[in-house]
């Protein structure tokens, strides 16, 4: 049997206020073309479907667009939550979409009540056992493993408990079968960039490789957008992200992965290169050496660094008439030995954005800001950070 496995798509999400609706699609139309000719047997998410728990509707068309291409291939899909996605509103159309082989699981499910997904080769000659572990919030671990089994002895640890998880799902699954695994999880030792929330990426949420299932051929994960292999116990691989989401991710290849494995056989893993998306670049230099440089940058968005003599009022202006991608121009300019003093012996760089927030607002309210506000201010900041 032949698998298409990605993730993290994150579809609707902005680049510095600019749409990427139009990318995403080709993304998309591109994974599904893939899907086609290679005649996979299903296509395997891992997480992160959406950018936001509340899509816009054209966010939401584009992924049932995409599933939709599937049917008349007789392609399966099964589809799993990551911290980005709501699980209820993902789950809404599940009953639906099951009776059209599209396999939705937003939340972690017991074996028998869909944690482990059968999915039938499109010649009905073998068939498939895909363990699902869908995104569990730290929070949440304990009520995850109250519905895997009330009864049973669970480890303290957030990690240990998600190994158990895994155990038990499967447990059950045998040599007649091909076996995977989907999950959306860290793994401690990965590489990251700038683009995955680092509130995931803590030790806490991170599992040790060893903890994985060593009796699959084939873990496919998600959370983590750059393309990369696990040294783990089974085949485990990052597919990655579907294009390059942040300026952290600037120069990633990205790609799809496809699967093919016959039941107790080693599954051969090929990893196809997508091209969709536009690229992201840094650039730096002068005004005149940008200006050199306009022509040879493409569509790529930039982030440009422009390097003056002086600072001069509307130079980002003027970089931004000159490239018209520049989503982010930053001004260097050499500074002398008292300015930088100046800055070092000014108390406001001590202190954290917060509470640079309650200063401004006593200054231009005459009233500290309330609890409630405080609050709000954080979480925009934790937003404007990601």
């Amino acid at each position: 049997m032949r698998f298409l496995h990605t993730a993290d798509w994150h579809v609707g999400k902005p680049l510095r206020g600019r749409s990427r609706m139009d990318e995403y699609a080709a993304a998309l139309d591109e994974v599904g073309r893939i899907a086609v000719e290679m005649k996979v047997d299903a296509v395997l998410v891992a997480g992160d479907i959406f950018d936001s728990p509340a899509p816009p509707p054209e966010a939401e068309k584009l992924v049932y667009d995409f599933l939709a291409r599937l049917l008349p291939e007789g392609i399966a899909a099964v589809l799993i939550a990551g911290n980005h996605d709501h699980p209820k509103k993902l789950g809404a159309l599940a009953s639906l979409l099951e009776g059209l082989r599209i396999h939705v699981r937003p939340e972690v499910r017991p074996p028998a009540r869909g944690g482990v997904v059968a999915v039938p080769s499109r010649d009905g000659a073998e068939e498939a056992r895909v363990a699902v572990l869908p995104f569990v919030p730290e929070r949440k671990v304990v009520d995850a493993c109250a519905v895997m089994d009330p009864e049973h002895t669970w480890f303290e640890t957030y990690s240990e408990r998600l190994e158990q998880i895994l155990g038990a799902l499967v447990g059950g699954l045998d040599a007649s079968t091909v076996n995977l695994a989907i999950g959306h999880l860290l793994v401690a030792g990965s590489l990251f960039g700038t683009g995955e929330r680092r509130l995931h990426l803590g030790d806490i949420y991170g599992l040790n490789p060893q903890q994985l299932p060593s009796s699959l051929q084939y873990i496919g994960l998600g959370h983590l957008h750059r393309p990369q292999d696990v040294p783990a116990p089974s085949k485990t691989v990052y597919s990655g992200s579907l294009i390059e989401l942040d300026f952290g991710e600037k120069e990633q290849e990205k790609r799809v992965v496809v699967v093919e494995a016959s039941p107790g056989k080693a599954a051969s893993v090929e990893s196809v290169a997508l091209s969709a998306g536009r690229r992201l670049r840094d650039v730096s230099g002068s005004f005149e050496e940008l200006r050199g440089m306009a022509k040879g940058l493409g569509d790529a968005f930039l982030r440009v660094r422009l390097k003056t003599v002086v600072p001069v009022p509307g130079l980002a202006d003027q970089v931004k008439e000159l490239l018209p991608n520049a989503l982010d121009v930053s001004v260097d300019h050499p500074r002398d030995a008292a300015e930088i003093q100046r800055e070092r012996e000014d108390p406001r760089t001590r202190l954290e954005p917060g509470e640079l927030f309650v200063k401004y607002y006593e200054r231009k309210n005459g009233a500290s800001p309330s609890p409630e506000l405080r609050k709000l201010f954080r979480a925009l900041y934790e937003e404007a950070q990601l």
